[in-house]
């Protein structure tokens, strides 16, 4: 029994080795311990919590910079409800190099298991285009929670080093994300740019790209659930390739979203985009379940574009909301080789989604909407 005992005291002294016994909880803000994040941030140690302190009529944080390299760091915003607290990124140059962050919050390699929640985060801009309100930079398990990302040169982008076992587990959750892009490099920024091995969105409502896609992904698995995506200049999502791709089963499932492209949309004017655009492989499937998606134009509700790629479209609703009368295109195989390309069933969809040009007739007991008279 003591020897029992003593094997089990150890263990858990291996397990616990790296966690506080107590974590600290570090104020920032008008009257508490720190006037600025940063400083906060050199203070804490793993597993600490950073609570953030509105200023004066919630005037904005200016100029931070966040380069967090500790694991378990909570960044926590304390603001009343509704409220959110404000960090500005202009008039910074995120430039990415040495300890200079590419973002207002960076989370780096070393900072597995972070949480940011309750900030409203804009003006990050570098000469690169790519200045990010949020940043994973190979970080294992980061949750960004109750965020609103805006104005920035990207929104939020992340990265993985090739392999599935980097930027895994990435969550963003019931965050407000819009309006973010350059238009000095337009078509290569984005509300979100996303990488590594895996990432969930949910609850979120991602609008408004002022120059490329709403959500552009090469993570190897991407889940976005119960989401609002519109009114894209382009893409609403754009799920294309990288080295983390080229794995089997780089799948992304679709559930439960609201997907509705703008009648003014100035560039492509696809909605799903599944495969690749940069060279290396994509090998998945792209499911769709219970989404409802209204489009106004012909070109493609999904869009395929690697040899090893499917859809599978089952319970969703599709609907047109412009004036099309006929050929407007549900999936387009394009390159797809696959024999099962396009599968489904109980699917609900206007009647303008018809023709040769249409694969609605490959769907199992589609229900076709009557336009009204």
């Amino acid at each position: 029994m003591k020897t029992f005992i003593t094997l089990a005291c150890f263990t858990f002294m291996l397990a616990a080795r790296d966690v506080p016994l107590f974590a600290a909880d570090l104020t920032v803000g008008p009257d508490q311990n720190f006037a600025r994040i940063e400083e906060a941030l050199a203070a804490a140690a793993p597993g600490d919590v950073i609570t953030v302190h509105p200023q004066t009529s919630n005037t904005a944080y200016a100029k931070v910079a966040l380069d967090v390299d500790k694991p378990r760091i909570t960044l926590r915003a304390a603001a009343p409800p509704g409220i959110r607290v404000a960090l500005n990124g202009r008039d910074f140059n995120y430039t990415g190099n040495g300890s200079t962050p590419r973002a207002i919050v960076q989370f780096n390699k070393n900072a597995s298991g972070c949480v940011l929640e309750g900030f409203e985060l804009f003006g990050a801009h570098n000469e690169s285009h790519n200045g990010a309100g949020v940043r994973i930079n190979q970080a294992n398990d980061v949750t960004v929670r109750n965020c609103e990302i805006h104005n920035n040169d990207m929104g939020l982008m992340s990265n993985g080093d090739g392999t599935l076992g980097c930027a895994t587990n990435q969550r963003i959750e019931a965050c407000v994300i819009h309006h973010n892009g350059d238009p000095s490099d337009p078509g290569y920024n984005h509300n979100l740019y996303l990488g590594g091995a895996s990432v969930t969105l949910t609850g979120c409502d991602v609008h408004s790209s002022l120059t490329g896609h709403n959500v552009k992904s090469r993570a190897h698995k991407i889940e976005v659930r119960d989401c609002l995506i519109h009114d894209s200049a382009n893409r609403e999502l754009d799920l294309v390739d990288a080295a983390e791709t080229a794995f089997p089963d780089s799948d992304a499932v679709l559930v439960g979203n609201q997907i509705t492209k703008a009648r003014n949309c100035p560039g492509n004017r696809e909605v799903i985009h599944f495969g690749q655009d940069g060279g290396k492989a994509r090998k998945g499937t792209l499911l769709l379940e219970s989404n409802t998606i209204c489009t106004p134009f012909v070109s493609p509700v999904v869009q395929l574009s690697a040899p090893q790629t499917r859809v599978v479209m089952n319970q969703n609703r599709v609907e047109n909301s412009g004036s099309q009368k006929s050929g407007q295109i549900l999936v387009n195989r394009g390159a797809s080789t696959m024999p099962d390309a396009v599968q489904g069933r109980g699917n609900q969809m206007s009647s303008s989604f018809t023709g040769s040009t249409s694969t609605a007739e490959k769907l199992d007991h589609t229900t076709l909407i009557q336009p009204p008279p």
